[in-house]
């Protein structure tokens, strides 16, 4: 229906967003992730979409790449995930990461994501190791800068759980070394903060 959708964000609170487009106001759905790298209300953004059809509501999806978005339809064929937890777990990992660690087997990279358990870690790599193909491949990103993936996946946990954006950072940036997991360094997070 939409591919992609671009206006001035109007709106922004709890993973929902209201893009104005010529004073019509899209509210999607969107990862962790993606809430946290859109930007702020008054700015322009531009989200890429998916229309999801269930009997009593339809939703907008928002992704802010097409590779998050492919991810994301990539996920929903794997039994027990639907659009909700694959946004969970878009919030936790970044689509490059997610592919690269199904094309290698890296099932570590899933831990920590609040609600994903072994069950379903397990059919992911699984049902999806063949299928991530077409969506392409890079190297794992290197995690010795604040900018990494890793760094804002474990700042977007982190947030999630209730900790607010500045003192996320500082908390990974203080535990983060090159040899960090998702799993190892959520793991000093915590144990950082007394949890």
């Amino acid at each position: 229906m939409f591919g992609f959708i671009k206006g001035i964000i109007a709106y922004k609170n709890n993973n929902v967003v209201v893009l104005d487009n010529n004073g019509v106001g899209y509210e999607m759905i969107v990862s962790s992730m993606c809430f946290n790298n859109i930007g702020t209300l008054g700015e322009e953004a531009k989200l890429w979409t998916q229309l999801n059809v269930k009997q009593d509501e339809i939703t907008i999806i928002g992704f802010q790449d097409l590779q998050e978005r492919e991810v994301f339809r990539k996920l929903l064929l794997v039994n027990g995930v639907g659009p909700k937890m694959a946004l969970t777990i878009l919030g936790g990992i970044t689509a490059q990461d997610l592919t690269v660690a199904i094309a290698t087997q890296q099932a570590d990279f899933l831990k920590g994501i609040k609600g994903v358990g072994t069950k379903i870690r397990d059919r992911i790599m699984l049902e999806l190791k063949e299928k991530m193909e077409d969506v392409g491949t890079a190297e794992l990103t290197n995690v010795g800068t604040p900018h990494s993936n890793l760094f804002d996946s474990a700042v977007a946990i982190l947030m999630d759980w209730g900790v607010q954006k500045i003192n996320a950072q500082q908390i990974v940036q203080s535990n983060l070394t090159a040899e960090d997991t998702l799993e190892t360094l959520l793991g000093k997070a915590f144990k950082d903060m007394g949890r």
